[in-house]
């Protein structure tokens, strides 16, 4: 009922229709753009080195502008953020479609969609509390969590098919009209004025401030081990996105557009899996024990995808085009993967949150998106050239190998303090 009662909210059910809208459009752009790359590049034997090049351009905006555009949009009236945000990556979703065959161009218009990101998603984030309830509050943040998942699911599930039925235009006319939707609802909006009372903007200082705060976040033991598991498992989806194109083509022997609802699509039914068990296993686990554990498994997962399709043609003696029973232990394995992702991110989220006081919570966030970002950023550049050079599947092997390395270290220093924090003491807030 509380579900029902927060959406009838009227203003609150435009914000949240507008964040539908622009999730799955901004999914759906994501992925096409893979398939758009790795099918220009491709015949160059780097098409999964071009692949991190999008990924890049998804990325570094949020590293070089997040933090202020953070301070500006407090400044600002968040629905003229919304709107105009909206407005201009209807633009460029719709330059997409002069430019399918540049390179160049296409990585300029990604940085600046995800530029121009960067100040939608603060605003809309700071917008929720002024269009609902304070009682609805916590229902609000839970459907737009739920809803950041699912069009996870639905834009890339749908990208695929879009480009076989409409041609590589299809995704961006589509991303457009949504983009175009997303900015009406914004504009029937009522007014989010600033709040502060300063007349001029503010001059972030931001290197003095990414320092204060990386400080902050090193001073607890806890903070510090949660934000840098968030760092670790964002830079696996990265990678993930980076090799999926080269993936498909490996093990499943058809293009990406064919097989996204084995490789990507469980991956976000993975996700709003774990979202759903790590309510359950919270109250009989620690946060330190399920994050471990998590890495473990997933460094399994991913050793298990390398060594798949070599397997399944020794005990099954077929080749590995023919044979089906490979796609279903693909999915199953991604599967894992979102379901460890999402509890990981979820537990590692919640003990920043209470390892840290209310003061100092806001500086703690402002800066965490921007230091998963750089450790996530970094690898992504690596794979996608080792993936042309060696194989896919060798990486993954390698890569699974390593997060197993580094979790049985983790393990090793943080095990029995994991099994027994929840026990012995609540957590310190600094």
């Amino acid at each position: 009922m509380d579900y029902i009662r927060t959406i009838r909210q009227v203003n609150f059910a435009k914000l949240w229709s507008a964040q539908i809208l622009s999730q799955v459009a901004q999914y759906l752009l994501n992925f096409a753009l893979i398939i758009l790359v790795y099918d220009l590049t491709a015949g160059s034997k780097f098409g999964s080195f071009s692949v991190s090049l999008v990924v890049l351009s998804f990325s570094i905006p949020s590293i070089l502008f997040a933090p202020a555009a953070g301070t500006y949009v407090d400044y600002w009236d968040r629905k003229k953020v919304l709107f105009y945000a909206n407005l201009t990556r209807t633009v460029l979703a719709l330059l997409y479609i002069v430019s399918l065959d540049n390179l160049f161009v296409i990585l300029l218009l990604t940085f600046l969609t995800s530029t121009v990101t960067q100040f939608f998603v603060p605003a809309e984030a700071s917008t929720i509390p002024k269009v609902v309830d304070k009682k609805h509050l916590l229902t609000a943040n839970s459907l737009f969590v739920f809803t950041l998942y699912t069009s996870f699911v639905v834009g890339y599930s749908a990208s695929g098919p879009v480009v076989k039925l409409l041609g590589q235009e299809g995704p961006f006319i589509a991303t457009a009209l949504m983009f175009g939707l997303a900015t009406i609802l914004a504009a029937w909006l009522p007014p989010q004025p600033r709040e502060k009372t300063a007349e001029k903007l503010p001059r972030p200082q931001v290197l003095s401030q990414i320092k204060h705060n990386w400080e902050i976040i090193r001073s607890n033991k806890d903070r510090y081990y949660a934000v840098m598991q968030m760092a670790v498992t964002q830079g696996m989806v990265f990678i993930l996105i980076t090799l999926a194109p080269a993936l498909s083509l490996a093990l499943l022997k058809v293009p990406l557009t064919e097989a996204s609802h084995f490789i990507v699509v469980p991956v976000g039914l993975g996700m709003i899996s774990g979202v759903i068990l790590i309510n359950y296993l919270s109250k009989r686990l620690s946060k330190l024990t399920v994050i471990q554990a998590c890495l473990i498994a997933g460094s399994f997962t991913l050793i298990m995808i390398g060594l798949t399709g070599q397997l399944y043609r020794t005990v099954n003696g077929d080749p590995l085009a023919t044979t089906g029973g490979i796609t279903i232990i693909i999915a199953v394995l991604m599967f894992i993967l979102g379901v460890v992702n999402s509890m990981v991110s979820a537990s590692a989220q919640t003990l920043v949150q209470e390892t840290t006081s209310d003061e100092n919570r806001g500086k703690v966030f402002g800066s965490l998106n921007m230091i998963v970002n750089i450790a996530a950023t970094i690898p992504v550049f690596v794979v996608g050239l080792l993936a042309d050079l060696i194989s896919v599947t060798k990486v993954l092997v390698v890569l699974g190998v390593l997060l197993l390395v580094y979790a049985i270290l983790l393990f090793w220093r943080y095990g029995f303090f994991a099994r027994v924090v929840n026990k012995i003491q609540r957590p310190t807030k600094i």
